[in-house]
């Protein structure tokens, strides 16, 4: 069993998406999670929210966040296609994220949901955040791209996962 610990690598296998971490917890800006960079993901956790650091035994949602861009590499462009209007992960699809705490070891979680809210619903919306604890859930989250690259960026591409195991190293996983 691993204490929770700030995530610092994530892979999913199926779109081919492996992504570094900040360090630290998601930035805010104007109430909205909005990770420093392109280039990293972010965990989010806050004094006002019981969203867990990743763990085995975590008591209530693990929320992992990043950007895409219009046009401009970003950490998880492949996570959801704007121009087709659908997310790239499937149900069923692993995702493995390694923590301080996991050393070699990765958490091994499978996507159970997909959602594609608008931004200003999100906060609200149950069927991605649930109604009482949901303990071994993980959300991802980024914004979702429109085919036009000079249109606002007003939904996100949200994927939830469900915590299955662990798994030692890299190729256990492939």
């Amino acid at each position: 069993m691993f204490e929770p610990s700030a995530a610092v690598e994530m892979f999913i296998p199926a779109i081919d998406v492996h992504a570094q971490f900040e360090d630290g917890t998601c930035r805010v800006v104007d109430g909205a999670i909005n990770p420093d960079t392109m280039d990293k993901a972010c965990t989010y956790t806050a004094d006002d929210r019981p969203y867990s650091l990743p763990r085995t035994n975590a008591d209530d949602i693990v929320v992992i966040a990043w950007h895409t861009g219009a046009g401009v590499p970003a950490v998880f462009n492949k996570l959801y296609d704007g121009a087709a209007n659908e997310h790239k992960v499937s149900i069923g699809d692993k995702l493995y994220v390694r923590t301080k705490n996991s050393d070699q070891n990765w958490l091994t979680y499978t996507a159970t949901d997909l959602h594609n809210p608008d931004k200003q619903g999100l906060a609200g919306d149950s069927s991605v955040w649930g109604e009482d604890a949901m303990p071994g859930r993980l959300l991802t989250t980024s914004c979702i791209q429109p085919a036009n690259p000079l249109e606002a960026a007003v939904r996100n591409a949200v994927v939830g996962w469900q915590f299955e195991g662990t798994t030692h190293t890299a190729d256990d996983k492939v």
